[in-house]
């Protein structure tokens, strides 16, 4: 996953988008978008992180039905628990960027 840095034109402020923010994201998502000042994003990645969730979930139940044995069962479910975070995550990093740059920012070449 990539990092973000992105510069204000006439502040000069920079914001860092990266491994944190992605952390963040995923275990917050429209909460991490709030505190970072983004309440219209953060309304609409409520539905966005219900349906992320919700079909990560229906997967998870699928493979717990399915007639595997217990281990393949456990390593599929948690890899599928890493994989909706992860998704949870780029998704938010990547509203948070475009919130970022639609109030002005630009993206910095370093």
């Amino acid at each position: 996953m990539a990092t973000f840095v992105l510069e204000h034109r006439q502040t000069g402020d920079t914001q860092i988008l990266g491994g944190w923010g992605y952390v963040c994201g995923g275990l917050l998502g429209p909460i991490y978008l709030l505190i970072k000042g983004f309440p219209g994003l953060a309304l609409v990645m409520i539905p966005i992180s219900v349906l992320v969730f919700t079909i990560g979930g229906t997967v998870m139940v699928l493979v717990a039905l399915a007639s595997w044995p217990t281990e393949i069962t456990t390593v599929v479910g948690i890899f599928l628990v890493v994989v909706m975070f992860a998704v949870h995550g780029y998704l938010a990093v990547q509203m948070l960027r475009a919130g970022y740059i639609r109030r002005g920012y630009r993206e910095g070449y370093y």
